[in-house]
């Protein structure tokens, strides 16, 4: 059954009093607990994962009627995901659905029982979530962003448009995994194209600045990032990285959205509408352990000329040609 003859079967289910599908109980029964832990604010989270809440609604999950979710958002204190995992954990949610690679590992960490679903996670195998990817095995399942580390593909575009730079900023949150995956990916590429790497950490909204200052003190002719906790910051990132006319890009669209020269990946909100599906799959009582890991197939690169132009960068044409979306105001 597609998922508007579902969506249409379960309204008038739930008109009628009766329950509709198997898995999903009438409105006036229980509702199907959902926790959902995220590292940022409840306003950032909201607008982030609104993709994931619309899918599920999409799948015939109604807040309110056929499913309670129980929100737990760290507030861009990453160190303190641990403890609103472990809270979440005692208030027995059906499933917890943890988008990031931190947040995931944080539920990991409180519950080997509970289902745990993530959107965006970077090595799940190293980071001990699952046992394979085709077959996880554990409590936890859920879509990564890639396997391998995109990182080489943004110096490979930065280096067009910022031919002679030679101090890349390279700007994480250290307990995220895809921080110790991109710069493993680019110190043998810094040795051999003769550039160099400038390494710098931030994981609190109260030292954010403090860590971009000593960044930009090093005088690094562009920034790249793509943690969580980074993204998460992207606006202030961009108002510290304009006053000093230095370049960001980064893994997704948002980050370019934001103001920020380039990015390149795939689709955020692609990856957690994908990832509501899985959480409709345990919710139906399906095992996370035999839901194989899922992955994006099609990365796009956005440009953002209106960004270039304020920093006096020369756009090849040919890499606007070869842009998926130009932003152009």
């Amino acid at each position: 059954m597609n998922s508007r003859r579902f969506f249409l079967h379960r309204v008038g289910a739930v008109l009628a009093g009766v329950q509709a599908l198997p898995g999903v109980e009438a409105a006036e029964s229980v509702l199907r607990r959902v926790g959902v832990l995220a590292p940022s604010t409840a306003a950032k989270e909201e607008r982030t994962l609104a993709p994931f809440f619309d899918e599920m609604r999409k799948l015939g999950w109604i807040e309110g009627q056929t499913i309670a979710y129980d929100r737990a958002y760290a507030d861009d204190v990453a160190s303190g995901l641990p403890r609103r995992a472990t809270e979440l954990v005692s208030r027995a949610p059906e499933v917890i659905y943890a988008p990031p690679s931190p947040a995931a590992i944080a539920a990991r960490q409180a519950t080997r029982t509970i289902p745990i679903v993530f959107g965006t996670g970077t090595d799940p195998v190293g980071s001990g979530l699952v046992a394979s990817l085709a077959r996880p095995g554990g409590n936890a399942t859920g879509v990564i962003s890639v396997i391998d580390s995109l990182a080489p593909k943004l110096v490979e575009v930065l280096v067009q448009l910022l031919p002679n730079a030679r101090r890349i900023g390279m700007l994480n949150e250290p307990a995220d995994p895809r921080a110790a995956i991109d710069r493993a990916a680019l110190e043998p590429l810094a040795a051999a194209r003769g550039f160099k790497l400038v390494f710098a950490e931030t994981a609190s909204p109260s030292r954010f600045d403090a860590d971009v200052a000593q960044l930009l003190a090093q005088r690094v002719d562009a920034i790249l990032t793509g943690t969580a906790f980074v993204f998460n910051m992207r606006g202030r990132l961009l108002e510290l990285t304009d006053r000093a006319g230095v370049p960001v890009a980064g893994h997704r669209s948002e980050l370019a959205d934001a103001g920020a020269l380039f990015a390149y990946g795939a689709s955020l909100g692609g990856q957690l509408r994908r990832s509501a599906h899985l959480v409709d799959k345990v919710l139906r009582g399906a095992s996370p352990s035999e839901i194989p890991i899922e992955q994006p197939s099609v990365f796009e690169l956005v440009l953002n000329l209106k960004t270039a132009r304020a920093l006096g960068i020369a756009v090849p044409r040919s890499l606007v040609l070869r842009a998926d979306r130009v932003i152009e105001a």
